[in-house]
């Protein structure tokens, strides 16, 4: 498990280190480890290995392949496609255990809506038309990984799902970052700041899964 952990952080390392220096052959050498690392972390740290969480990160790592292809609509597209997969996968794992509706349920439903509509307004219009739907959809599914976390946290209020919660909102971010980048003004550094919060994304909501045993 050490040697795990010292791998994917130094992986990390490098990869960030190759966005902010725009290192384009590194970022994607380095990229493709991330997911499979992680994994790999994942099995080995956690007691009880739940097979969602290892198809979640399977289609993590194929939407990182995707994005590689920059300017690909596609690409984009598949990308896209490849990550919702993932959260549809996260969400599941995190609610088969409470399938009975909650009062709480309320609560991440009303900050849904509130970024819903902030997705409308600030990012949809930007985007490609032919992006736009798919863009809307997947901005659904990606706010219910981390809402899903924070409703089990004010249900059962175990700390894990904090830590996942939080994976959430890092997840929401990077993907702000990555649309805005891309389709507004681009930033200074912006695939690091991406990448930044994105590797943070994955790996608060798997560090979530190991400390409560596995969701």
């Amino acid at each position: 498990m050490i040697i795990l952990g010292t791998l994917f952080i130094c992986v990390s390392v490098v990869h960030l280190i190759a966005c902010f220096r725009r290192m384009p052959k590194i970022r994607t050498a380095t990229k493709v480890l991330l997911m499979p690392l992680l994994c790999a972390l994942y099995c080995v740290s956690t007691k009880e290995v739940r097979p969602l969480v290892i198809v979640a990160l399977a289609f993590g790592w194929l939407g990182d392949v995707f994005l590689l292809f920059k300017g690909s609509k596609l690409g984009m597209l598949l990308g896209i496609a490849s990550f919702a997969l993932g959260h549809v996968f996260y969400i599941g794992e995190m609610l088969s255990g409470y399938p009975a509706p909650h009062v709480l349920m309320l609560v991440p439903i009303a900050l849904c809506a509130v970024w819903l509509v902030f997705v409308y307004k600030k990012l949809i219009p930007y985007a490609p038309k032919s992006l736009r739907k798919p863009g809307f959809l997947y901005a659904l599914l990606l706010s219910w990984t981390g809402l899903s976390a924070l409703y089990l946290l004010l249900v059962t209020q175990k700390m894990p799902y904090l830590v996942a919660f939080v994976g959430g909102l890092f997840f929401m971010l990077s993907d702000t970052i990555l649309t805005g980048n891309q389709y507004r003004k681009e930033l200074k550094h912006g695939n690091f700041y991406v990448m930044l919060t994105y590797i943070l994304a994955q790996s608060l909501l798997i560090l979530g899964f190991v400390l409560n045993g596995g969701m």
